[in-house]
């Protein structure tokens, strides 16, 4: 992935009005984020386990806390890392998908998160 295809996902994520207005709202469950997303809550939860978890700086940030703890809650950076992985996957494997995070992951914090947030 290239910068451009970095900047079509997050204008994807902008356009979606479903999954956009989700970042306003408050803290959401992961049941509820994956009503949105239209996923299975499992898938969610494998997404975390099996890329952002195998990506440390990604981690760090997903997690903010640095421990790696698991709240039952999704903020808005979480939300917005996980719609990203989201339209990425589409015909791709875990491993392709981690190759184009950790090469773009200086354009995914949670910092980049608040100013795309703003833009919207």
């Amino acid at each position: 992935m290239n910068q451009e295809n970095l900047h079509d996902i997050l204008a994807s994520i902008g356009k979606d009005p479903k999954i956009n207005d989700a970042f306003f709202d408050n803290l959401l469950s992961r049941k509820e984020w994956s009503k949105i997303l239209e996923i299975n809550r499992i898938t969610l939860w494998r997404w975390e386990v099996n890329i952002i978890n195998k990506i440390p700086p990604l981690k760090a940030s997903y997690y903010e806390t640095g421990k790696g703890c698991r709240s039952n809650y999704l903020d808005g950076y979480q939300r917005f890392l996980s719609a990203t992985i989201f339209f990425l996957m589409k015909g791709k494997k875990y491993e392709e998908v981690k190759r184009l995070l950790i090469a773009n992951f200086m354009h995914l914090r949670r910092k980049d998160f608040e100013q795309w947030r703003k833009q919207q």
